[in-house]
């Protein structure tokens, strides 16, 4: 159990502080995303390969599935507030690395520091809805999910503009200097934690191998998503590769503003949730999991069609936003006091998954192009797809084995 000392909920949960907190949540979360438009800019300062930079991309999905697996477990461990604020200080300080880097190693090592300690958001979170009553608790976890995916999806246009403007240092020296801001306000607004039931660190860590174990519906909505996520990240990555090059030649800020396509996912959230709360889960399912299949179809003329390839990535976009949503609503219904640890399973896989999309991505558009690149996320979309049919399967299977023992 987690106790919080606070003088009570409707003051410390005001409309600005929900606010302030979603604007942290979007920028610790947006500040991994930073690289994907300045890939060419920051090769060009370091004097080295494209390729090369984009490796980052991978390093920060990577690093931060670490984090979500390492860190936001021990959530449970520590005082709260103190330790969302030191996750946010040392992401601030190695965002100002990253603006000081002067070489492709250093550049390398304050990328995983930075997208290690980010996870931050995913410790507030649910402490912000343990603050909230009942009936305003959706309403603060949607606010705040609202500013994380926001921040992601504007932090694209905010590098490219800033890099068009001045510099790619720039952007992560005022990163830096925003995410410090922030922890300092929630160590101002934040109230004291104090857990009243402590677990130790080897039976929290071996909870989540049991979880991951005996949950096997745990796992497949994890590899659905990940694989998914990674469609996601193997589009954004080759993206400036894409649009940097003929027939585009965009900048950096052209590049980042691209990007704001991804709008779509705000409106397959809130449609995800409409249809989740009315008990059509395959419903979305089957529809998401055919987008991101059909979206391989505009997208293969990406090199041709700017029109296609942003249907291309609308569709990938909407298809992914509203699995997630359909995923975390399915695995969170394990349990509820296990929540914290069933969310750094899930998330540890799906952003795995956007690591390897990433890898992936890099790999295949150096040694076949685009078309390699659609032929294998065609590939991975279909295989999430089969995923998904699995569970749901399953899922039915097991439902009509509890009707019948029932009855």
């Amino acid at each position: 159990m987690d106790k919080t000392i606070r003088p009570s909920t409707e003051d410390i949960l005001s409309k600005g502080f929900i606010f302030i907190m979603a604007i942290t949540c979007g920028v610790c979360a947006g500040s991994n995303y930073y690289n994907q438009p300045l890939i060419y800019s920051i090769a060009q300062a370091l004097n080295t390969s494209a390729e090369q930079v984009a490796f980052t991309i991978v390093i920060g999905q990577l690093s931060y599935a670490a984090g979500l697996f390492i860190l936001v477990p021990l959530g449970d461990l520590f005082e709260k507030r103190s330790y969302i604020c030191i996750l946010m200080c040392f992401t601030g300080l190695a965002q100002v690395g990253l603006s000081l880097s002067q070489s492709l190693p250093v550049l390398y090592s304050f990328t995983f520091l930075a997208a290690f300690f980010s996870i931050a958001t995913q410790v507030l979170v649910p402490f912000a809805a343990g603050l909230a009553s009942p009936k305003k608790s959706p309403y603060v976890v949607s606010m705040l999910m609202s500013g994380l995916f926001l921040g992601i999806l504007l932090a694209r246009s905010i590098a490219g503009l800033l890099s068009t403007l001045w510099s790619w240092h720039v952007v992560y020296l005022l990163s830096g200097m925003l995410i410090l801001a922030c922890a300092l306000m929630m160590w101002l607004k934040l109230p004291v934690s104090r857990n009243t039931h402590r677990m130790t660190l080897i039976q929290i860590y071996r909870s989540l191998f049991t979880l991951a174990t005996h949950q096997p519906h745990l796992l497949r909505r994890g590899l659905a998503g990940g694989i998914g996520f990674g469609i996601l990240a193997l589009i954004f990555t080759t993206m400036t590769f894409i649009l940097a090059n003929a027939p585009y030649h965009f900048n950096d800020f052209q590049i980042g503003l691209f990007g704001i396509v991804g709008l779509a996912g705000v409106f397959a959230t809130h449609w995800a949730g409409k249809q989740i709360s009315a008990q059509h889960e395959n419903k979305v399912a089957w529809i998401c999991m055919c987008l991101l299949i059909l979206a391989w179809v505009p997208l293969f003329f990406a090199q041709h069609s700017l029109t296609a390839y942003a249907v291309g990535v609308i569709m990938a976009y909407f298809g992914l936003s509203a699995i997630h949503v359909l995923n975390q609503n399915l695995i969170y219904r394990i349990s509820i006091q296990a929540r914290s640890r069933i969310n750094s399973i899930y998330m540890t896989l799906y952003f795995a998954g956007a690591a390897s999309g990433s890898f992936i991505a890099v790999y295949a558009w150096r040694h076949w192009g685009w078309e390699g690149c659609v032929i294998i996320g065609l590939a991975m979309a279909i295989i999430s797809f089969a995923i998904d049919r699995i569970d749901f399967r399953v899922m039915s299977r097991h439902k009509d084995e509890l009707s019948s023992s029932e009855s």
